[in-house]
């Protein structure tokens, strides 16, 4: 065999064998791929579904309880200034909402003087926010802890790719390869979920402001309207 047909065949056999690679990458998805990441990825698993089903929840149970009804809040106004009381409270034992049961609370006490009215409504308030805040603290330990899991995978990996190379004794790119695997997938894992949960959290978050805003505006004014009660009453 002449050195002109060893040439040829050279550039022949790294052809080969990079589509026998080619091949073997191809075949793995990305799940094979993220399995990589070794057991860290099942807490960061958890902590991800964990996540999902917090925000759905949250996001279902404020649609429900603070969901505003205008003219629902305008026919208790009108039942207020007529001097129906009970009416009043019986309408908004009617709707399960946030606002009914912060307008109900007030309503129990609007014959006492305004400062009595006042604070049952903000307790009432502050029930209501603790409700539609339930659950959230979840959320914010997920986006704390999520991303420190991933760097905890990171150390793991770094700690795998010293171990090989003590083991082997050889630096080359299969003894490191597995550890950068690991390193790479839990850390990019940890952000992930971390990144899901911080957005949920603050979403959620800005969410539950508006519907604060608004119990005050509807607490505000049914304070006005019992005012006007009372002085229709003296008078």
């Amino acid at each position: 065999m002449n050195l002109l047909t060893v040439l040829l065949q050279v550039p022949a056999k790294m052809a080969a064998d990079s589509a026998t690679t080619a091949v073997v990458v191809s075949n793995e998805n990305y799940f094979q791929l993220l399995m990589k990441g070794g057991w860290i990825l099942v807490p960061l698993f958890l902590l991800f579904f964990l996540a999902i089903y917090m925000f759905i929840e949250r996001w279902i149970t404020i649609s429900s309880l603070g969901k505003v009804d205008s003219i629902w809040f305008a026919r208790v106004s009108e039942l207020v200034v007529d001097q129906k009381i009970e009416k009043a409270k019986k309408f908004c034992s009617e709707k399960p909402s946030s606002y009914s049961k912060v307008l109900a609370a007030g309503l129990e006490v609007a014959e006492h003087d305004d400062v009595e009215v006042q604070d049952a409504l903000q307790s009432e308030a502050r029930q209501q926010i603790s409700i539609l805040e339930r659950g959230m603290n979840y959320l914010g330990i997920t986006a704390s802890i999520a991303p420190m899991l991933g760097f905890l995978g990171t150390i793991f990996g770094v700690i795998k790719i010293f171990y090989n190379i003590s083991v082997t004794n050889d630096l080359n790119i299969a003894n490191i390869s597995d550890g950068l695997y690991q390193k790479m997938i839990c850390s990019g894992a940890g952000l992930f979920v971390g990144i899901i949960a911080y957005s949920g959290y603050y979403i959620l978050n800005g969410r539950i402001d508006k519907v604060v805003v608004t119990m005050d505006k509807y607490s505000n004014n049914l304070l006005k309207d019992i005012r006007s009660y009372k002085r229709a009453n003296k008078a």
